[in-house]
């Protein structure tokens, strides 16, 4: 059976060094045969969440009708989320944790309805990608902690993390290209 492989992208840049490893970790995944598909969460009108307690009963946002629920509908189709941000004052980027923060949902369904929606099938595995232009050894600790609640709240599996840092450094091409090589063999991986 075809993998399935989501790539959701937190940055507003596109192109830029997470967009990178991501598309990198989506390729690799192809050339094992997995079907794969990127989402930019910066060019989704995601409203952030306002704590309205609506999921708290059912274990779902019926709160906001936006394009989350684009989001919500690959959660449960998938085996494999790449989840890739940049650094901004050592978390993921606003776009990214808004999209995290409405995931509340499927914290609900899990631990207080008891749901536990992967007993037919494996728990899909999510890995997580960041870049940050600072070259401090504590920069990625914050958000490392918010991406791996994130896959638990959703049962999945943490299968690891690629990060990049110190992409300021203009002498930061080989390890960038390292990086990105990195990155295809362990979508390869994940997407066998």
């Amino acid at each position: 059976m075809q993998k399935k492989v989501l790539g959701i992208l937190g940055s507003p840049c596109p192109e830029g060094n997470a967009a990178a490893l991501l598309d990198s970790m989506l390729r690799g995944a192809e050339s094992s045969g997995a079907q794969s598909e990127r989402i930019d969460v910066a060019s989704l009108d995601i409203r952030p969440c306002d704590s309205c307690r609506a999921c708290d009963t059912i274990g779902a946002c019926s709160h906001f009708k936006d394009d989350m629920g684009i989001i919500y509908s690959k959660i449960r189709e998938v085996d494999v989320i790449l989840l890739a941000s940049p650094i901004y004052f050592m978390g993921v980027s606003a776009q990214l944790k808004a999209m995290i923060d409405r995931c509340q949902c499927f914290w609900i369904e899990r631990y207080v309805l008891k749901n536990r929606p992967y007993i037919e099938r494996a728990r899909p595995k999510g890995f997580f990608i960041a870049t940050a232009g600072s070259s401090k050894k504590t920069i990625f600790e914050p958000a490392i902690h918010c991406a791996k609640a994130f896959f638990a709240a959703l049962d999945y599996d943490y299968a690891g993390q690629i990060l990049l840092g110190d992409t300021d450094n203009p002498e930061i091409s080989r390890k960038r290209e390292g990086a990105i090589k990195r990155a295809y063999l362990e979508g390869e991986k994940l997407g066998r």
